[in-house]
Order: structure tokens, then C-alpha cells, then sequence
């Protein structure tokens, strides 16, 4: 590969806020949150990077099924370029996930997030609705939000000079008015704050967009929601988040944290010590039952398959060695009447995960967990984690769910501080620019064009399937997304 920049209009707006220092909070970034949007409002929805560019896909993603070739050059990882692009055609112009609904519950209830370089805030309306806005005051564009998540008490205050919002963003106080604006006609609509201009939820996952002529969310995510569907049901209760969440950073490029996701190819040798620890102490203590923890498919002896699922999605799964390990399991002769044996298979005997291009992870492979991620830079990353379960759930079975939470997936658990080396010495190794480009065709002479068996039970029409999860599939769907929306094809976002 070679070196490669890119210039577009956009980019050198950002490159003229890193230039002359304005801060995310500034009045000045204020402007350029309003000109982001009027341009969103006014351009096409396929506005693609120059054509000049089109030509050079070839440079960045090497996709020759013909030739049996499926590769990624390494200068994506680490060109602080090519992220300011990410930014513009990906993040800012499609769907992204912002959000569990269960964070917000109450009236006044927010969750403090970004959509790309937006800071933007998510709330429970005074009506009961779900709404978003660009989280900068009207006034200097100071954050609104007094944290990551909390409750409003009553109206929304900025803590700079006291201007007051309610839950729909419109501005209803302003402090000293008469002493700045004296007129007894003035306006104070012209300071409401500025809305996302799409949001929508599907089973309690809340996704936005700055783009408001993006495709309907369920064309977005295709699919995948099936997989959303059997993550949500069956229970007794809606989901909740359990109390408490994970935040921490790690120092590589985002698609690094994002490509690990949909790759157990890695599991049997980054995890290895977290299945040989689990596996000596269910000997040692007898575990059985909801205190044992499956590590089958760490150890290959469970069936397993992988979906390209379109649009960048994901979906791999296994079947589980000892089910009855699982808190769901508890539920299957309440539930397994009203399903198909097929499906029932599906619901309690076999652990999934799930990616949704491109921020979102969920995971039921070890306990019911739901990662978000966003880039700071190029080369770090955001990550933020949840669990989430059933309402009402029985206690054994929450303790369990949440002990099996902690061995795994928290980062002073036993498998992702592993995952975190791994991401920042892939990300040290990518910059090498002599080395090799990372090479993603494994299985991908036996991958099956449509929908297998399995998926065929679930009614999921993916545009590969594979009949092992170690095969990379998953990756290349993944890179064929990211071209479209980096590059264009007239695929929508």
C-alpha cells in the first residue's frame, strides 16, 4: 500500500477547528455543531467522498472473491485522515447506537453521548418519549449534562450562565433577559436547543442519526434484529440494565476494538487462561448448574456457524455444552410450548453475539453483556459496558449472571484486560508501514452465499453463512460496509 490523504470540504472545516484550537465546548464549535446540521439538512443522503477518490477503494480494502483474496491495508488503523473521514461518512451520516432505554426510566432521565464529534444527550421527555439534542447550550455551548447519566430534576440548566431548557429543548428561561434583550416581543424559540434530527429505538436500544434522510432503522438493521429479538425474550419481564457500568479506554483505532467482536478465531488462544482458570475451579469446587460457567466453544467442542448479516452486521453462535449453566435456561419449560423445537434450540441451547455496524456489541456467550465504543483519536478509544437483565429475575439467578459478568467481560475481569493487550499491540504493530496487510479470508472458499440451515430456522437471510465462527466472514462484511459509506455506491446509509 501506499500513502494516501484525504481532502474534502468537510474535512478541512475539522481541520480548521484542530488548527485554531476550539474547544468541543466553545461558542465557536457551537457554530460549526449548526453549520454540521443545516448541511446534513440540505444535502443529499449520498453524498459521497469526492469521485477522485472512488477509483482508489482498491488502495485501503482488497476484496478479489474471484482470486480467493480478502485483505485490509493497515494504513486505516493509524491515518488521522482517514478517521476525519470515518467521522463525516460514517459516524455523522448513518445510524448509530447511543443507548440502552433502560437508562432512562424517569422524567428527566438522561445519558450523555456523541454521535461522531457530537456531544449530544439523550432524555425522557415530560410526555413520556424518548428525545435527543446536540448537548451545547444555545448561548457559549457549554455541555448541559452534569454527567455520563443522571436525572435533570425538572428542567435542563447550563451551568455556565443559568439558561434553562425543558425536556423537549426549548428554551424557557434565560437569566437577567430584560438587562440583554429589553424588548418586551423578544424571541426566545430562536434559542432552542437543536435536535438530533432522527432517533429511534428497536426493543430498547436507541440508535440516531445527524443524517434526516437516513434509511428507516429497521432497514438498517436488517436481519440482525431477530438476533435483538431472541436477546430480548423470552422473560418474564422487560430487560433492565443492572446498576453500575463499565467505562475505560484503550490506545488503538476503533475498528481494532470493533474487528475483535465477530473474530473468536482469538478466544482459544488470548482466553485460553480464563477457560483453564474456570474449568479448575468447577472441578475443584463441584460446580454445576447456574454456578458452572460454559467454556465449550473456547475449547472446540461445541458446533458452531458465523453470519454476514449485510450492512456491516454480525452474528455468530455455538451451542452450549452444559445449557442449564445459562440463567435463561430456567425459563425453557415455561417458554419452549409456545415455540418451534427449532427455535426453542435457538433461544436456550445456543449462546449468540450479535455486532451492529458500527458501535455496538452484544453478547451471550458467557453473560447477557452490551458494549458501545466510539473513537477519541486514532489511536484511542472509548468503550463503554453494561449487563442487562430480566426484570424480577430470580436471585440465584441474577447472582449468577453477574458473577459470570464479572469473570468475563469487566476490565478486572480474566479475559478483558487480555483483549486490551491484544488491541494496543495490534495497534503498535499496524504501524509498521513495510509490514504485511492484515489478511481477512480465512474460510472464505467454504463460506455459503445466502442463508444455511440454521439461519433458515431463524428466518434471517444473511449474504454469507459459515459453518465454522472461526471463519472471517464476519470481517469481510464488516470491510465491505465500510467502503460503501467511505466511498460510495449508492447504497444508502
Amino acid at each position: 500500500g501506499h500513502e494516501h490523504s484525504f481532502k474534502t470540504r468537510v474535512l478541512s472545516e475539522f481541520e480548521y477547528q484542530r488548527r485554531h484550537r476550539i474547544p468541543l465546548a466553545s461558542g465557536a464549535f457551537k457554530i460549526y455543531i449548526d453549520q454540521m446540521i443545516n448541511e446534513a439538512n440540505s444535502r443529499p443522503m449520498n453524498e459521497n467522498v469526492p469521485t477522485e477518490l472512488t477509483s482508489e477503494l482498491s488502495d485501503f480494502v482488497d476484496d478479489r472473491p474471484q482470486d480467493g483474496v480478502f485483505r485490509v491495508n493497515r494504513q486505516i488503523y493509524n491515518d488521522p485522515d482517514i478517521l476525519v473521514a470515518e467521522f463525516q461518512q460514517i459516524f455523522e451520516n448513518g445510524w448509530v447506537f447511543l443507548c440502552l432505554e433502560g437508562l432512562m426510566r424517569k422524567t428527566g432521565d438522561y445519558v450523555a453521548t456523541a454521535i461522531g464529534r457530537q456531544p449530544v444527550f439523550v432524555v425522557r421527555r415530560a410526555d413520556g418519549t424518548l428525545g435527543a439534542q446536540i448537548n451545547a447550550c444555545a448561548h457559549r455551548g457549554a455541555l448541559l449534562t452534569p454527567g455520563r447519566a443522571g436525572n435533570f430534576d425538572g428542567n435542563i440548566k447550563c451551568p455556565y450562565h443559568g439558561w434553562r431548557y425543558d425536556t423537549d429543548g426549548q428554551c424557557i428561561a434565560i437569566s437577567a433577559q430584560k438587562i440583554g434583550w429589553p424588548e418586551d416581543d423578544f424571541d426566545r424559540s430562536q434559542f432552542n436547543l437543536k435536535s438530533v434530527p432522527r432517533l429511534e429505538s428497536y426493543r430498547g436500544f436507541v440508535f440516531g442519526s445527524l443524517n434526516p434522510d437516513v434509511v428507516p432503522l429497521p432497514e438498517h438493521l436488517g436481519g440482525i434484529t431477530k438476533f435483538l429479538d431472541l436477546y430480548c425474550a423470552p422473560a418474564p419481564a422487560e430487560l433492565e440494565v443492572v446498576a453500575g457500568a463499565c467505562i475505560h479506554t484503550t490506545n488503538c483505532n476503533w475498528k481494532v476494538v470493533h474487528d475483535n467482536g465477530p473474530d473468536p478465531y482469538h478466544a482459544p488462544t488470548v482466553h485460553k487462561n480464563f477457560a483453564a482458570t474456570l474449568n479448575h475451579r468447577d472441578e475443584k469446587h463441584g460446580h454445576g448448574g447456574l454456578s458452572q460457567t460454559e467454556t465449550g466453544r473456547l475449547r472446540g467442542k461445541v458446533a458452531t456457524g458465523s453470519y454476514a448479516m449485510g450492512n456491516g452486521h454480525t452474528a455468530f453462535w455455538a451451542d452450549k455444552q452444559s445449557p442449564e449453566s445459562f440463567p435463561v435456561y430456567a425459563l425453557k419449560d415455561q417458554y419452549e410450548q409456545s415455540m418451534s423445537p427449532s427455535m426453542a434450540k435457538w433461544a436456550f441451547e445456543r449462546s449468540r453475539h450479535v455486532t451492529v455496524f458500527p458501535n455496538l456489541l452484544i453478547n451471550e456467550l458467557a453473560s447477557t453483556y452490551v458494549r458501545t465504543y466510539r473513537p477519541l483519536s486514532i489511536d484511542k478509544t472509548e468503550i463503554s459496558s453494561w449487563c442487562v437483565a430480566p426484570v424480577g429475575e430470580a436471585p440465584e439467578a441474577r447472582a449468577a449472571r453477574l458473577r459470570k459478568f464479572e469473570d468475563f467481560f469487566m476490565p478486572s475481569g480474566m479475559s478483558t484486560p487480555d483483549d486490551i493487550a491484544i488491541f494496543e499491540i495490534t495497534q503498535e504493530g499496524n504501524q509498521a508501514k513495510s509490514g504485511h496487510w492484515s489478511d481477512m479470508t480465512r474460510g472464505a472458499s467454504v463460506a455459503t452465499p445466502g442463508p444455511d440451515d440454521r439461519a433458515r430456522e431463524l428466518g434471517i437471510d444473511p449474504d454469507f453463512s459459515s459453518n465454522n465462527f472461526q471463519h472471517e466472514i464476519m470481517l469481510q462484511g464488516i470491510y465491505r460496509q465500510w467502503s460503501r459509506m467511505m466511498f460510495g455506491d449508492g447504497t444508502t446509509p
